[in-house]
């Protein structure tokens, strides 16, 4: 009887658990965008201040904050001073994939990420300032929305991974 409670105990927090990771990724969405965000207001910042070369200006960034968009500017940054480097855009998306892999990150925050090394560079200073201020604004847009799923569905998922553990626990009885 003991190890029939101790079996139920295991099931109920396991469903609870498994619940509790699902959950988790939308803890991670908002968390990626957030960070990716605050990385690129650290970029614009430093392109508006510094005249280095846009490798340099990447590697520089990405040892300033830790995390994912730290693996992308230093993949951007890593691809671009290739010998072989191809057009900033193609580095930067490659980067993108790279870094966010296996992120939480949904394909639009991918593709909004991405969208930015389409014009990066090409332009003077103040038409960067508004291609970033326009990045920022479409993650802030997915941040909002990955709060409300975060809410809605990270909400759900914890309770339905409890509710199927205390199922199989009253079919196990």
């Amino acid at each position: 009887m003991l190890f029939k409670l101790i079996i139920c105990i295991v099931i109920l927090l396991a469903g609870a658990g498994v619940g509790q990771l699902k959950a988790k990724t939308y803890d991670n969405r908002v968390y990626h965008l957030q960070e990716l965000i605050t990385t690129l207001q650290i970029l614009e910042s430093e392109m508006k201040y510094r005249l280095d070369p846009l490798p340099d200006l990447l590697m520089r960034v990405s040892e300033v904050k830790k995390g994912m968009s730290s693996d992308l500017f230093k993949t951007a940054a890593r691809l671009l001073k290739e010998p072989a480097a191809m057009d900033l855009s193609i580095c930067w998306e490659k980067a993108v994939e790279i870094a966010y892999c296996d992120s939480a990150l949904t394909k639009e925050d991918k593709r909004i990420a991405s969208a930015l090394g389409f014009e990066l560079g090409k332009t003077d200073i103040g038409n960067q300032y508004s291609l970033f201020h326009r990045t920022c604004t479409l993650l802030e847009v997915q941040v909002t929305e990955a709060i409300e799923e975060k809410k809605t569905k990270g909400k759900m998922y914890k309770s339905l991974g409890t509710a199927i553990g205390a199922l199989i626990v009253i079919l196990f009885i």
